[in-house]
Formats: structure tokens, sequence, C-alpha cells
């Protein structure tokens, strides 16, 4: 069908739109009655996709647009080879309907059928079989394709000397052709492919998909449909009424005549309960004839041009040397692919060109000083080169005992605070993984080191420690602190080096951390650190950071390795290693896949395929069960547990499935765990992964992860992407909180705004409660929080503004005018932070939130002081003191948690403003407030307090005793700059004063 000018112009419009955040369309590739397809680049990976845009019609419907989404659900769920993979669906922000599907290389069988008619029986039979088997799987799924026809079958022709089919369109002629709101239902499908009961108005089923899989047989056979005429209503009664001329009409020179014609009238039989029962029936049927036809090919075997070997008509290839039987281009084929010694899994590429890098970084390792950072593209072989590096170094170093620690980023793909640098701390201090606080204590106290470094260290592993009680500036300077203090303790015992891998997957601290390492001054306490990364990553690191770039090889070296890895094939020119070498662009990774991609069966085309591409390719060609198996470890992250990978996988032989994937480079597996081999290797293999296969492949790992782990954040990332908002939503914000504490902003935003995404799907589905509306208020107030700590304003300020219309009592108004005045004292509006803290004041006493009044009265008077205004600020602090104990002031017993503060607050304004005594008053009334609700850092804060005003009103016993208190709190507290503060105090104290008579010396 040709598309009207005005349809072509509004379809080129859309080019370089992206959808979703995630698609860029850059060509149109095809036009019909459904909409239009364009091939895509899914942006995060640098992928090749195909992206079918519906008609814009269909998104006025909203009962159509509902239909759509279930229709591209149950095609997603599809998961086989012949069927297309939906990797995604949804709506733009102008409404246009969208399915994300693989990109396919290959003619339609419509034109396939033009171009090669007569196709060789044998090749037919194969054909038809792959679609039954798979119109099989959908049919097992519950989908029924309802347009099924030779436009919608591609031929994807890159497997040497294969057709492999795939079958597309599920669904779409169905949603398309569908009646509207008060329209009588209308037929949908291909007039020359539908079923005669379809025509007569039943819906399509089952029966109707098989009527159609007769339909292309007949057209494979003959190249034409069976019932053709000059009008759509007369093809429509011959579908009804005639019955299809035999093949010994149409095709006396075919062999098997009878066998065919018996199946093509089961399969075209006018009442569907004539027809084959199955997909599967049929497909067995078709496989016996073709057994019966690769006898009879036996008897008239050809012989190859090229090498002699004798191989059945039907074959485009010959199977000994790959030489095409027709007039194809000849494609590369290698030689047998040669493992390396050890491992199964990769291919003997020496490494070749980087003699220069690797000697760098090996000197690094054995002798170096603070950081190396080793960048360049996917594919460059960096991490291969630094552990060959590694190899060496340590080698080189054996008398002097010279250690290298190798740390990676979060398997799970989470990201998860500290996971890399509480990895290397367990490795440095010789403890497992997960290990108890007990067990770091004795680990750090045996390296001389003081409670305060395992207070520190203790927070990286998630015990519980005192550095929760200090505010977030100290506890992030205390945790960092203690971090590197232990690495450098064990440094200083024995030699070592450090090596940080994909460290463009790092959590925010973790890298503070490693910049510190990568940073120390070159003297005793630095240490060789190397850092793998991206080129973009590079890019943010510190200028004094020495960097060492990997560029592509050389076609000289490329082409050596190709030779090396087991050789091209004889009578290969020149032409063709140049074209391997342009297919790689310099990267030896690229050449791996490439060579192991030929020797799986692949052919190479004439346009170079990205790397992401190329595995695409060479996922699409494993078997299925190897297939499945990489798509449940793919959701679980670059490595996961063993059983939790067999009881997400749900496949029969694991065992052969695990093995095959070894074998070719994909996973690596032993008694414990399965890891992919390479980083992008996971994320193709999720990404091309259908969209509901993933989804319940999500919801099993959730459950079985609730099994076998206490990661909330793990176990609310998988319920989200399973579906689940209401299990997800609480186990997200839970982890949300848990990265605040640990002061990860990044993962804290991250995990509050899918939190939000959940609750925001739960109230569009109906689901919500009471709760409901404060979930969402109190997760954007956090949201907000930890988006201003990272410097985005703007997109804290719409959070805020969106959770307005949430907001339904004044308690929740209060929390949100708290969190804009934040964002208005970050911007410098104080003028407007004070009139919306006063505002909060109010809505906050009139709902009875006394802790929430004093914690906005505490901000009211910073921005008070901040405007020069410290008189004012002491009279709002004195007015939140009379509301909230009833006008008792420092005499009250009793109050909220957070009452301490306020006195703290007012004590220090007074000081300030020279009243003295008042404020040593407030500040003993903090610290009897703080000792009643038993707070140590309102203790430790109030203690110190005293202490100075007791010194400024000359009671200097007084003052030394809280001092000491003050200072035993901080050390309990693991505040090492306020204890050494405090001591230097205390001296200074006590050298001002000298003592007359008997004691003649000094403090």
């Amino acid at each position: 069908m040709s598309a009207a000018p005005n349809d072509i112009a509004a379809r080129q419009a859309l080019l370089g739109r992206v959808l979703g955040d995630k698609y860029k369309l850059t060509a149109c590739i095809g036009l019909g009655g459904t909409g239009a397809v364009y091939r895509a680049d899914q942006i995060a990976l640098g992928r090749t996709v195909a992206v079918k845009i519906l008609s814009a019609e269909l998104a006025t419907d909203a009962r159509l647009v509902k239909r759509f989404r279930d229709e591209a659900m149950a095609a997603s769920r599809l998961n086989h080879p012949n069927t297309v993979s939906i990797i995604d669906y949804g709506q733009s922000d102008d409404a246009l309907l969208y399915l994300v599907m693989e990109h396919l290389r290959g003619p339609t069988l419509t034109q396939l059928i033009t171009r090669e008619h007569p196709l060789p029986l044998g090749r037919v039979l194969d054909i038809v079989v792959q679609i039954l088997s798979g119109i099989e799987e959908a049919h097992l799924a519950g989908v029924v394709h309802a347009d099924l026809k030779s436009d919608n079958i591609i031929v994807d022709q890159r497997r040497a000397g294969a057709d492999v089919v795939k079958i597309v369109d599920f669904g779409i002629a169905r949603l398309v052709h569908a009646p509207r709101d008060g329209e009588d239902r209308t037929v949908c499908g291909t007039p020359e492919y539908m079923a005669p009961e379809v025509i007569t108005g039943a819906p399509p089923a089952f029966a109707a998909d098989l009527y159609a899989v007769g339909i292309i047989l007949y057209e494979l056979l003959v190249a034409q449909t069976p019932f053709v005429a000059s009008t759509t209503l007369e093809i429509l009664n011959r579908q009804v009424k005639a019955e299809a001329a035999p093949l010994a009409v149409r095709r006396p020179d075919l062999t098997l005549r009878a066998e065919l014609d018996a199946v093509l009238a089961r399969a075209l039989a006018k009442a569907p309960v004539e027809r084959f029962p199955s997909a599967a029936e049929m497909r067995e049927a078709i496989v016996a004839i073709a057994a019966r036809q690769a006898k009879l090919e036996k008897t008239v075997d050809i012989e190859c041009a090229s090498c002699g070997a004798r191989c059945a008509p039907s074959f485009r290839f010959c199977p000994e040397c790959g030489h095409p039987s027709g007039g194809q281009a000849k494609t590369l084929e290698f030689g047998p692919l040669v493992p390396a010694a050890g491992d199964g899994a990769a291919l003997t590429l020496p490494m070749t060109g980087r003699e220069r890098e690797l000697a760098t970084v090996r000197d690094h390792l054995r002798r170096g000083r603070g950081g190396l950072l080793v960048h360049g593209p996917i594919g460059a072989g960096r991490t291969r080169l630094v552990r060959e590096a590694c190899v060496a170094a340590a080698e080189a170093e054996a008398e002097r005992g010279l250690t290298i620690f190798q740390t990676e980023p979060d398997p799970t793909g989470m990201a998860s605070t500290y996971y890399p640098i509480r990895a290397l701390v367990a490795a440095v201090l010789d403890l497992p993984g997960v290990c108890s606080g007990d067990e770091l204590h004795k680990a750090i106290t045996g390296l001389g080191l003081a409670d305060a470094d395992w207070f520190g260290v203790a927070q990286l592993f998630g015990h519980w420690s005192p550095l929760l009680e200090l505010e977030p500036p100290i506890r992030r300077r205390e945790t960092l602190t203690s971090a590197l203090r232990v690495i450098q303790a064990v440094a200083a015992r024995t030699p070592m080096a450090i090596v940080f891998d994909d460290i463009d997957r790092y959590d925010a601290p973790s890298i503070e951390i490693l910049r510190r390492l990568a940073d120390l001054p070159s003297e005793a306490s630095a240490l060789p650190v190397v850092m793998i990364g991206e080129p973009t990553h590079a890019e943010r690191w510190p200028v004094a950071i020495t960097r060492l770039a990997l560029p592509p090889l050389p076609a000289a070296a490329i082409a050596q390795l190709a030779q090396r890895a087991g050789g091209l094939t004889a009578g290969n020119t020149l032409p063709a290693m140049a074209q391997v070498v342009e297919h790689c662009g310099g990267l030896p990774g690229h050449l791996e896949h490439l060579l192991r991609y030929v020797g799986e069966g692949g052919q190479v085309e004439a346009q170079a395929m990205t790397l992401p591409d190329l595995l695409a390719a060479r996922l699409a060609m494993l078997p299925h069960s190897t297939l499945q198996l990489c798509q449940a470890a793919a959701v679980l992250g670059l490595e996961a547990p063993l059983e939790v990978v067999r009881a997400t996988a749900r496949i029969d032989d694991i065992d052969a499935a695990l093995v095959d994937a070894e074998a070719r480079g994909l996973l690596q597996a032993d008694d414990v765990e399965a890891r992919f081999l390479d980083p992008l290797v996971r994320d193709v293999t999720y990404a091309a992964t259908p969209a509901d296969v993933r989804r319940s492949l999500h919801q099993v790992a959730a459950r079985t992860l609730e099994d076998t782990s206490n990661d909330v954040g793990l176990i609310g990332h998988h319920l989200a992407l399973a579906d689940d908002p209401a299990g997800a939503q609480p186990m997200l914000t839970q982890a949300g909180d848990l990265a605040a504490r640990q002061l990860d902003d990044e993962a804290a935003a991250r995990l509050y705004q899918r939190a939000l995404v959940a609750v925001r799907v739960l109230v569009q589905r109906g689901d919500g409660d009471d709760s409901t509306m404060r979930d969402f208020v109190e997760l954007s107030v956090k949201l907000a929080e930890a988006l201003r700590a990272r410097g985005e304003a703007g997109l804290a300020r719409g959070v805020l503004a969106e959770a307005r219309a949430w907001a339904d009592s004044p308690g929740l108004d209060a929390q949100l005018d708290r969190g804009t005045a934040a964002l208005l004292l970050a911007e410098d509006e104080l003028d407007i932070a004070t009139a919306t803290l006063r505002r909060a004041i109010g809505k906050a006493i009139a709902t009875g939130a006394t802790a929430l009044a004093i914690d906005v009265y505490v901000d009211l008077a910073g921005v008070l002081a901040r405007m020069g205004e410290p008189e004012a600020a002491n009279r709002e602090l004195g007015e939140c003191i009379d509301v909230v104990t009833l006008g008792e002031g420092p005499a009250a017993t009793s109050g909220p948690p957070n009452l301490w503060e306020v006195f703290k607050r007012k004590a220090l304004l007074l000081s300030s403003l020279g009243d003295q005594g008042g404020a040593l008053q407030m500040a003993e009334a903090a610290l009897g407030h703080a000792s009643r609700v038993r707070s140590r850092l309102g203790r430790a804060r109030s203690q110190a307090l005293v202490a100075q005003l007791c010194e400024s009103v000359g009671r200097r016993a007084e003052a030394e005793r809280h001092r000491a208190a003050a200072v035993e709190e901080m050390r309990k507290l693991g505040d090492r700059r306020s204890t050494a503060d405090l001591l230097l105090a205390d001296m200074s104290a006590a050298r001002s004063v000298r003592v007359v008579g008997p004691r003649t010396t000094t403090r």
C-alpha cells in the first residue's frame, strides 16, 4: 500500500525526535496502513532498534490507547527465535503510540518470493516450520496474531546458509481496525489471508492464524495466494466459498504434491474445526514432509563449485566451505576459534599493539604513587590490559610480596552506596564481604587504629555507629577519613596497589573516597592506584591525575590479531581482511565478538555494525535455552548467586545452557555465582529482552531475593520493574532513607523518584488509600532535598510544585513550605524564604505538629540571622519556646525530642548579642532536654556550649568539667575534629591560668 505525500512528509518530520528519552528516530524505513516504521538509536547503548509509530488517530480514543497497551504487553510476552522481540512500548508527550522492536535485517517473505521464486521445497518447508514454531509460542501465551501474512514475516539472512524467520505485528491489525465507541465491529485483517469465519463476523482466533499459515505455504509454493480477484469483495467471497487450485495444476514440477495438497486442504478448511487443532500438529505434519523431501534430495546432490563437496540443492551455501550455491556475494569465513589455555570462554587474542601502555601500567603498579586513570572506548581492552599488567607487576615484585587488590562496581547495577570501597576495605582487612561489626572492630584495632576509625568503617558496612547521630557533613568527613586510614594502615605493613575497574558505574560517595585516595600527595602514605573508565568519565577528574588513553589499534595490529585467532580460510583476499579491520574500528573487543559471530554462523555484512548491534546479532542466534539463561542473568545484573540465577531462569537444562554460554564467551559460572564476562554484553542482553519477559523475570527475581537477601533497595528495584508498585514503594522509600543517611544524595534522589512513580501508578489504577497522599508529599519533600543537595534546584522546585496538588492537610502544606524555603535560601531569596517559613509555622502549629514547628522556627531564625537581624531571630526562638512549652520556658521538663536544638540556637544568639548569662541559662536548658531524650549529639553539643559560656562568665571549674564531659561524648560519637578542638580549647584555658605557690608549673 502506498502512502500519500502528506503522510510521507509527516513521517519524515519525525526524524530526529527522541521518544521516552531513550530512542532517537534516524530514518523512516517503512510505511503502511497501521503506521510507520523507523530505524532508531537506543541512546544509552548506541544500539539500533526499530520503532513503529501507529497512526495518530488511534491516540484520540482512550479505549484504543488502553487496548494498545494490552496488545503491546501481550506481544512483548513472546520470547522466541521466530517472533520479533518487543522491547518497549509507550506514548509520547504529544500522544504518539509507539512500539520498540529489535531491528531486523532482511526482506519480507513477500519480497523473498518475488526475488527468488521458485524456492527449493526444502527451504519452503523450513520457513513454514519456523512460522509455525513462532505461532505456537504465541498461542501458548494466549496471543492471536490476527493479521498473519507474508508482509508480516521478515526473513533474516545474517546466519550463513540459513533463513531465520521473524513474525512481526502481533495484534496490530486487530487494534487498528477495532471499532470506535458506538461503531459496529469491523472485519480486521488482510483479505488475501483472512479466514472465512473472520469474514463472516467471528473474532480472530488461533484457527484463523493457522488458516493464514496455509495461505502462506500455498504462496511460497505457487508465488501467489490461492484466492485472487480484481476486487476485495470478490476475494472475500472466494475465501468463503471457493477451493484452492491443487498443486498438480499450479506446480506440476513439485515432488510430494499429494502430501502437500493434503496439508493445504486441512489448513484451508472452511470450518475451523476441520483445520489442524494446533500449530504444533500442523508443524509436525510439515516436518514429516520435510523429512521425506530430505531423503529425496540426497539422491540429487549438487557439487560445490568451490570445494567439490556434495550438498542438497536447497542449501543456499555449501556446508563445507560456505561458498554460495547461487550468485550471492561471498562472505567472510574464519577458521576455528582457539580458546585460551585454562579459560574456555576466552579467545586467544594476545595483547598486541599495547606494549607501551602495558609497561606504563605495570610500572605504576610496582612503584608508582597516587592515581593513574586508564581510559578508552568500550572494546579498547581497558580491563584486559590492566589485568595483564597486574599479573606482570605481581610476578616482578614477588620477592617484595606485592599484593594488588582489584575492585569492581556493584554487580546488581544498583550502584549501592560505598559498595566498591566496602569490598576493598573487607579485602585489605582479610574479611568476607559481609561481616559483623565485631569482626570489623577486631580487625581495625588489630591494625593499631582507634575506635573512631571503627565508627567510620561501621558506617561503610551499614552497621550501627555513633556517627549516625552526628550532623551529615561530619559523618561524611569521618567516614571518608576512616576508610583512608584503614587502607593506609594496611599499605604501611605490606606492599600493595589497588585497581578500580569500571569507575563510571560507581556510586558518588565511593568516587569521593577514590578521588582522595588517588590524589594523595606523593609521600609514604600514597600508594599506587589504577582506575579504569570511559573517556567521558575521565574528563570529570582533576587534571592532576595522570591519564593513560587507549586509542584504537592500527589496522595492522587488528589484522595480526585476526590471523592469530585462527586465521582466515584459504582464498580470502586483502579486501576481505580490510573489511574485518573496517568493521572493528581498531577495537580488539569488537574483533573478538566479530570472530565469534562468524564462528557461530553469522555473515559479515557490507555495512559495519556497531559493537552493541553485533552483540544483539549474536544474541539473536543463540540456542533458546542459552538466550533465556542470559536474559535471566541480565535481569539480575553483572553477576548473581548461581542459586538465584537458577530460580530466575526456570529452564530445564540450565547446566547445559551455562556450558554453552561460557563456551561462547558470554557468561562464566562456578559453584557459587554466574557473571557476565563483559558489562556491555549484559546491557545489550537486558535491552534486547522483550518487555513483558523482563517484567516476569523481575517478578521471579524479587520473590527469590525476598527469601535470600535483606537488600530492600534491590528487592524494591525488582518489584518496581515487575510492575508491583504497592510492593516496591515502601522498599524504595526505605532504601532512599538509607542512602540519605549514608549521604549519597544521588542514590537517594534516584530511589525517592522511583518510589514517587510507584505512588503515581497506584493512584492511576485506583489502588491508593488514605495514606497515599501523605506518602506522595513526604516523598516529594525528601526528593526535593536530595535534588537540592545535588545542586538541582530547578528540578526540586518542580517536584514540590507537583506535590502541592496532593497535599490535603495543613501539616503536609507546612512540609512543602519548609522544602520550598530551603530552595529559596539556596538561591539567596531571603525575603521570600522568610515569608514562606512564617506560613509554614502557622500551618504546623494548627495541626499540632510541634516537632515540625520547631524545625521551621530554627530555619527561620537562621534566615533572619543571615539577613543581619539577630534580635528578630532571637524573638522568633523565644516565641517558639513559649509556644512549645506552653509558657514554661527554660523550666519546662517535657517537649518534643528536638526541643534541645531551640535552646541551643537561642543560647548562641544571646551570646552573640552580649547576654552571656541568658545564653548560659538557655545552654543549660538545652543540656537538660538533650539528656532527657538521651540525645548523645545533643549532650555533646550542649556540654561544649555550656563549657564555652561558663568560661566567658569566669566559672572555670564548671567549664572544665563540662568540657571534659563534651570531649568524652565527642569521642564516643566519633567526631575527631570536634574532640581535638575541645582539647585545644581546654589546653588554651589551662595555659591562661598561672598557679602561684607550691604548684609552680602550668598545665
